[in-house]
């Protein structure tokens, strides 16, 4: 038995399965908080997993970062070289945070060589981490979680609402291109190059991406099962609101609405310019009476017009507990993303009992049922996402029924052991059909020796 980094161990006669996780951080994101719980889930059921990550903060020995004396600082150099071709194509400002272009060599065959996986497991890989022609590098089945849409794109992480992908990409409205064989397509045309012969395994993180995927001309051909984003459970729960309130110096006799998410005032996808119209709207109404909003997530934005509603903005949260503790302390949170892959922060926020409103679209949509543990609208008017809001906290004030269902649905469905388990066995699916696929070539070439 080879010694491979703590793979191949053995427990009761049987080699656990060798699993190696390739993600840009550990942690300061959703994404990468949802690709370290799995990571730490797999080895609490027995499955021999290791991490290895580009920027890596936590303390956990079984993540290691890139084998490079410096590695930080080339993680960081990565992600400026990546996007000097988008610059030089149109791209620019704040699009940039959105693209990855993938062309950065790197040395992922030998890390593969060194860990000696039965599967790798790709997360959120973007900003330069992992080049498109590094898969072709692996010699065994790759599993990607899809936790947005760039791995069937020419470079974008979301195409607000552009389909080229469906045929190639080219002309691509994000770059203001008019050319078909523009950046993207160059783009494209290097993934399917590149990943022909990769024994790919998608895994979209809902029903609204794998349609896409499904849809896509890159992936449309790759076997696609949707898991969802899995939740620590023993972080996000509930706690008594009053208390929850003091550790947040919140008020405790007003009704409170939270809304939070990375660049959460700055990046238009996540809908906070949806959110405003909305409360303008909503304060007219009885249920807006003496409400709070509190915003995360972001820095304060700057010039905000006086919606009658008292709002406080909390920055920036990278702490699990501090986060949970204010969304216990929330009557009610509002997540009107206009294009989301999942929506961390809905089951985030359900998980410590607090229903949330958002829009009948997207990931969110997989999560919430209407009107039994939170509110969906209408995408994407105002109207009804302040109707959403008023129903939502008038349900909170008659009871505590909505906020007890929203922490069923996630204990149900996404808790990380079960996605856990889920995820173990499709590592044991792939790895059967590689090995099928490696017995019958086998066959065919002793046939015509």
């Amino acid at each position: 038995m080879r010694d491979s980094g703590g793979f191949g161990i053995r427990t009761g006669g049987e080699r656990r399965l060798r699993v190696l996780h390739l993600s840009t951080f550990d942690s300061s994101d959703g994404a990468a908080r949802g690709a370290l719980w799995l990571h730490r889930a797999l080895r609490e059921r027995g499955c021999d997993s290791t991490m290895v990550v580009g920027f890596k903060r936590s303390a956990d020995t079984t993540i290691l970062p890139l084998p490079n004396s410096l590695a930080r600082f080339w993680a960081v150099a990565r992600m400026k070289l990546d996007l000097l071709p988008l610059r030089r194509n149109g791209g620019h400002g704040p699009m940039a945070s959105f693209w990855t272009v993938g062309w950065v060599p790197s040395r992922m065959g030998s890390l593969a060589r060194r860990f000696a996986p039965d599967i790798v497991h790709l997360h959120w890989v973007g900003g330069g981490f992992l080049p498109i022609q590094a898969l072709r590098q692996f010699r065994c089945p790759v599993v990607w979680t899809l936790r947005d849409m760039w791995a069937f794109t020419g470079g974008c992480h979301y195409t607000d609402g552009c389909n080229r992908y469906e045929r190639g990409c080219g002309a691509c409205p994000q770059l203001h291109s008019d050319q078909e064989g523009d950046l993207s397509r160059v783009i494209w045309n290097r993934k399917r190059r590149h990943w022909a012969d990769v024994d790919l395994w998608v895994v979209p993180i809902s029903d609204w991406l794998a349609d896409c995927a499904r849809s896509s001309a890159l992936l449309h051909a790759a076997p696609i099962e949707v898991i969802p984003n899995g939740l620590d459970l023993g972080r996000f729960q509930p706690i008594d609101k009053v208390r929850a309130r003091e550790l947040c110096s919140l008020p405790a006799d007003r009704p409170i609405v939270i809304y939070g998410a990375m660049r959460a005032t700055r990046d238009p996808r996540k809908g906070f310019r949806e959110l405003l119209a909305a409360l303008e709207k909503f304060r007219h109404t009885a249920e807006s009476e003496n409400v709070l909003l509190v915003v995360f997530g972001d820095l304060k934005p700057g010039d905000l017009p006086d919606l009658g509603i008292e709002s406080r903005y909390l920055g920036y949260i990278d702490d699990d507990r501090r986060l949970a503790r204010l969304y216990a302390a929330a009557d009610i949170a509002v997540m009107p993303s206009l294009q989301e892959a999942f929506g961390k922060t809905v089951i985030e926020a359900m998980a410590c009992g607090t229903p949330v409103v958002a829009f009948d679209s997207g990931g969110p949509r997989d999560i919430i049922d209407h009107r039994v543990d939170g509110y969906l609208a209408e995408p994407f008017g105002a109207d009804d996402l302040a109707r959403g809001i008023g129903w939502c906290l008038a349900e909170v004030r008659a009871g505590s029924a909505l906020g007890l269902r929203a922490r069923a649905k996630v204990e149900a469905e996404f808790d990380i052991a079960v996605v856990a388990d889920r995820y173990h066995a499709l590592y044991r699916t792939a790895l059967a059909a590689s090995q099928r696929r490696a017995a019958a070539g086998a066959a065919v070439r002793l046939a015509n020796a």
